[in-house]
């Protein structure tokens, strides 16, 4: 455990060098993190590309793109449990005694409250990752890098993750996703959705739409609601 701490210790200290010193390069770095289009969207266009892809494997491609999305559902739901389950995690962020960089653009008690092992992102983009791999190998080693560089780096660099809360999110994310996908493929829910999909395109796209908008965004205005909902749950029997 020692040694991965200082493993951890001293590849977020050389990913966060940079930070601190120019408040552009910090702001950029966090507007990428922030980035609903560089994130879920990148990924959501992908399956809409597989989505319309023509040919014989049309069908057997649309069912992987329902399970899969099912699928991503799970690997949220789990980590997020993981989070508040597991012993707190503070972020490096809060761990100023290794003396991180505290990016200008960054208020110092962003996501105090929130444990950072596992990582939420690196586990669902990693996840999104795998249909992608199974329709093409060469846009497959495209988005596991996109998911590293473009999604998790800038969010190591901010202070808000280790390297290992990103790996075990990224081994989490694949597993789930293979398990989770197969699971469902072996049902006949994804047939009974691309069929639906055929008969009724309309209420197919708007469930579709909103479904996919919460998936690009970690599902955070669920997650909102659903706290809100317990607060005044909790009130209410108090």
């Amino acid at each position: 455990m020692a040694m991965i701490n200082r493993w951890d210790q001293w590849l977020v200290l050389l990913i966060n060098q940079p930070a601190g010193r120019n408040e552009l390069l910090d702001q950029f770095v966090l507007d990428v993190a922030d980035s609903a289009v560089l994130k879920g969207g990148i990924f959501l266009a992908a399956y809409c590309w597989i989505w319309f892809e023509k040919g014989d494997r049309r069908e057997d491609l649309r069912r992987m793109i329902v399970a899969s999305t099912l699928a991503a559902l799970v690997v949220v739901l789990t980590v997020r449990l993981m989070q508040t389950g597991l012993p707190f995690h503070p972020r490096p962020l809060h761990a100023p005694s290794f003396g991180l960089n505290t990016p200008l653009s960054v208020h110092p008690e962003s996501l105090r409250t929130w444990s950072s092992f596992p990582s939420d992102h690196a586990a669902l983009f990693f996840a999104l990752s795998v249909p992608i791999w199974t329709w093409s190998r060469p846009f497959g080693v495209v988005a596991f890098c996109w998911a590293l560089v473009v999604i998790c780096l800038p969010r190591a660099y901010l202070g808000f993750h280790y390297p290992s809360d990103v790996l075990a999110g990224a081994v989490l994310g694949i597993v789930l996703m293979v398990v989770a996908r197969g699971a469902l493929l072996r049902t006949s829910l994804p047939d009974r959705i691309v069929g639906w999909s055929g008969l009724h395109p309309g209420s197919f796209g708007a469930i579709a739409l909103l479904y996919a908008l919460e998936l690009a965004t970690l599902f955070e205005d669920a997650r909102h609601f659903a706290l809100d909902a317990l607060r005044l749950a909790g009130k209410l029997v108090a």
